[in-house]
């Protein structure tokens, strides 16, 4: 008797359900991986604009409060790559106080890639972490930048 060539369903069925594992254990980590590419993005961004501040500050004896040009500006725009997925920076600047001080967010715009990563924040004390309560402090619930493995809670 002559056996006939290709595959029976039960070897196809095995194929798929070894397919189905293999995926179920590689989108997840590949997910980690976009979402740690973007988070690098907004946090270059948000260290220029920290390294833009300081010349400024020695110019006009104050802290800039937005990006854009005109009073109070730095003359600068936000990358295409992050607009896309982060929503404009929010700029907490008090040149009142001695000295003055400047904090700077970056946060996820709501059902993106990167919603529940936490808000980019950084300081004139170049302290840079992600936050999920809002404060713009520092603390215990929140991750420094350099904690990639870190979720804020």
């Amino acid at each position: 008797m002559r056996r006939l060539r290709g595959f029976t369903l039960i070897e196809l069925m095995i194929a798929l359900v070894v397919a189905a594992i293999l995926l179920a254990v590689a989108f997840p980590s590949y997910q980690n991986y976009v979402r740690r590419g973007t988070r690098s993005s907004g946090q270059q961004f948000l260290m220029d604009i920290a390294q833009r501040q300081e010349p400024y500050f020695l110019d006009q004896r104050q802290y800039a409060s937005t990006l854009g040009s005109g009073a109070g500006g730095l003359n600068v725009t936000m990358p295409t790559d992050v607009a896309a997925k982060y929503q404009a920076p929010v700029f907490a600047v008090d040149n009142v106080a001695t000295p003055p001080t400047f904090t700077i967010s970056l946060a996820p715009i709501a059902g993106g890639v990167m919603g529940g990563d936490g808000t980019l924040v950084i300081n004139n004390l170049q302290q840079r972490w992600r936050e999920s309560d809002g404060n713009s402090t520092y603390g215990a619930n929140d991750c420094r930048w350099e904690d990639t493995g870190c979720t804020p809670s």
